[in-house]
């Protein structure tokens, strides 16, 4: 029996590597940041034979909006700058930035950023923390910005939802991938992928993740740590995060008066916390 260890130990060795799985000492994994989206493009350079997957966030990376309501930064504020007995915190947090995206204008983070983007190539995605029920303002946004959809990835050319947790007892919400646009209403991201692309039966040996929320870059380099994948999180820094308490309060007063006037029911929801988001 003695004799057979060391035969056995070759052979489950020489699965494991057959199956891509390597010791996560020998994970390379790396954040920079950077304020011009032409860096991306020599990071990929970087890639070497390794099969590489770049994945872009949306908001405050590749468009912006053009005020402080309903923005990025407007919405972390509100999420985490105010105390939930703050007068300037929302109801329906969810609900009201909904209606900006179906309503509300952006603009690309910089005036080359579509035709940066749209050259790149390999294998890449778009994944936000947007709800998919946003999936109409946000497509038409990203057109109207210039940005095209990247082409989907192996094995996914009709999409793919599910419900997900990132633990047991977590929230769980609906997520969503099509078209190139991965949609994780607030997940993790880099637990959400690692499930999208099991799901998918697809394997990298690097991912390179552009976004500027520090918290989901810190994030996707947690969980591809512990998957043996090399990671390079290039932290977006260009867009300004100054609060405008001011423009707050005017958008939502604009808001409430549209709705008094022409949808009072969901003004009415919307005050006593009846949130369809």
């Amino acid at each position: 029996m003695r004799r057979l260890m060391p035969l056995v130990l070759v052979a489950v060795l020489a699965a494991c590597a057959g199956h891509g799985v390597r010791p996560q000492a020998g994970v390379e994994s790396d954040v920079r940041t950077s304020r011009d989206l032409s860096d991306i493009a020599p990071v990929l350079a970087e890639n070497g034979r390794r099969r590489t997957l770049l994945v872009l966030d949306i908001d405050d990376t590749l468009l912006t909006s053009t005020r402080f309501f309903g923005s990025d930064a407007w919405y972390d504020w509100q999420d985490k700058g105010l105390a939930k007995d703050d007068p300037a915190k929302l109801p329906c947090l969810f609900d009201i930035i909904s209606l900006n995206y179906e309503t509300g204008s952006q603009r690309p983070t910089q005036p080359d950023g579509p035709a940066l983007v749209n050259a790149l190539q390999g294998d890449r995605m778009l994944l936000t923390s947007r709800n998919p029920l946003s999936r109409g303002g946000t497509l038409r946004t990203l057109d109207d910005a210039g940005y095209a959809l990247p082409p989907a990835l192996p094995n996914a050319a009709n999409g793919i939802s599910w419900d997900f947790r990132k633990a047991d007892g977590a929230r769980m919400s609906r997520v969503v991938y099509d078209q190139g646009l991965f949609m994780t209403t607030g997940q993790d991201k880099g637990l959400v992928l690692l499930d999208l692309l099991r799901r998918l039966g697809l394997r990298y040996d690097r991912v390179v993740l552009v976004d500027d929320g520090r918290k989901n870059i810190d994030n996707m380099q947690a969980a591809l740590r512990d998957a043996g994948i090399d990671y390079v999180g290039l932290h977006y820094l260009r867009v300004d995060k100054t609060v405008d308490e001011a423009d707050a309060k005017a958008g939502w007063q604009a808001w409430r008066q549209l709705l008094a006037t022409t949808y009072p029911q969901r003004l009415e929801a919307f005050d006593n916390k009846k949130c369809a988001y």
